[in-house]
């Protein structure tokens, strides 16, 4: 079993926003809470959360709706997800 910590330190932090916006979207305090407790790997400080976050918006990956950010009209599945590198337990 994986859990969401193994994928914010083995990818790309653009492939783990993306990740998490498949479905109904996420907050933008729920990406930094992630990040803030993985100690900021791969992104240096909340400076650099805010910089890909405006990036990622600008190439139409993700968008801005309802509080949080969802897929863009560019959004597309990191390859970690196509070639399914990752297994969750669902279960509580």
């Amino acid at each position: 079993m994986n859990t969401i910590r193994d994928v914010i330190q083995n990818e790309t932090p653009t492939d783990v926003i993306l990740f998490i916006t498949r479905g109904t979207g996420v907050s933008h305090p729920q990406i930094d809470r992630l990040y803030t407790q993985s100690n900021w790997i791969h992104l240096g400080d909340c400076n650099g959360l805010l910089n890909l976050i405006k990036k990622m918006i600008d190439e139409g990956l993700i968008k801005e709706e309802g509080g949080g950010y969802v897929k863009g009209p560019k959004w597309t599945a990191p390859k970690f997800m196509l070639e399914e590198k990752y297994t969750f337990n669902n279960a509580s």
